[in-house]
């Protein structure tokens, strides 16, 4: 039964603490927090070149409010947090396992809830990568073009049909008939990607956060030095590569970094579907390469579990 609270006199209903707020709410509320972050960290950087550029004092900021407007932004921040944070808490999958990893708060874990919204929708963990714009797509050496279909939506103004040719893995070309090569997701000009933009900065944001992790702490950022070493091992130079340099230290570091987002993704489609009681298959790498080892989801507090 709801609680009821007297204000002024009056009797009301207090909303339970178990309402969930429905998931595209918190992905909306989610995106409102990153763009308004970054909107005002730029409009910061851009007052202090001003006051460079144009000799203004922190005394005439605050004289004109300026500093009160700033403040008023960050108190916004804080507001759309605190909702998200008393939100997250009601999730069993973060309360036993999210919660437990360091670098990953509640507002990243608010974004994984509302951009996945139903685990069960994943059958595989392809699947997950692949929104996430961290899976394969296919790609034709005879035909020099990656496999797609061909799909049909409606614009901004609810009116006008478009077609569009949007990326899609497939084994086989459909022109060619040829057997296909595995090619990671990336953009590819006149075709429309197949994964979520948002979905995929926010997973970027988890990566960003482990990095900022002691190794000492955190089994993720100690995946990501373990990776680096590996890759650096594997690729002791860099090399021009069609017009491209390759093996330099950002393209290292990008490579450990995808590694280890690509298995922390994993391991909470591991752990989210075993809570809901759904079937947890081993991914399509270690199938076809049994030697493969793949990182078991652990944590990082208590209860604390080991992995190899």
């Amino acid at each position: 039964m709801a609680k009821r609270n007297t204000i002024k006199g009056k009797t009301v209903k207090a909303q339970s603490l178990t309402t969930l707020i429905p998931f595209p709410l918190v992905r909306t509320l989610v995106e409102i927090y990153y763009d308004f972050q970054d909107q005002r960290i730029i409009t910061n950087n851009r007052i202090g070149m001003n006051k460079q550029r144009n000799a203004i004092t922190d005394a005439q900021l605050k004289q004109y409010k300026v500093f009160d407007i700033l403040a008023n932004a960050e108190q916004f921040e804080k507001d759309v947090k605190k909702v998200l944070e008393v939100e997250i808490k009601k999730h069993k999958i973060w309360k036993e396992y999210l919660a437990l990893i360091q670098g990953v708060g509640p507002i990243i874990s608010a974004g994984l809830l509302a951009y996945i919204n139903d685990i069960g929708k994943f059958e595989n963990i392809s699947r997950l990568w692949q929104i996430t714009g961290f899976g394969m797509n296919t790609f034709c050496k005879k035909c020099k073009k990656p496999t797609w279909e061909e799909i049909t939506f409606i614009k901004q103004d609810g009116k006008t049909k478009t077609k569009a040719k949007r990326l899609k893995p497939m084994k086989i070309c459909p022109e060619c008939n040829k057997k296909t090569e595995p090619m990671i997701q990336k953009r590819m000009i006149g075709y429309m990607s197949n994964w979520n933009d948002k979905f995929k900065v926010l997973c970027w944001k988890i990566g960003q956060s482990i990095l900022k992790q002691q190794a000492s702490k955190s089994g993720y950022r100690k995946l990501y030095d373990q990776f680096k070493a590996e890759e650096r091992r594997k690729h002791p130079k860099k090399i021009k590569k069609g017009g491209r340099t390759m093996y330099n230290d950002g393209h290292i570091h990008n490579m450990a970094l995808r590694k280890v987002i690509k298995i922390f993704l994993a391991n909470l489609w591991m752990v989210w579907r075993g809570m809901e009681g759904l079937t947890v298959t081993e991914p399509y790498i270690i199938k076809k390469n049994p030697a493969h080892n793949m990182i078991k989801p652990f944590t990082d507090k208590q209860p604390k579990s080991t992995y190899t």
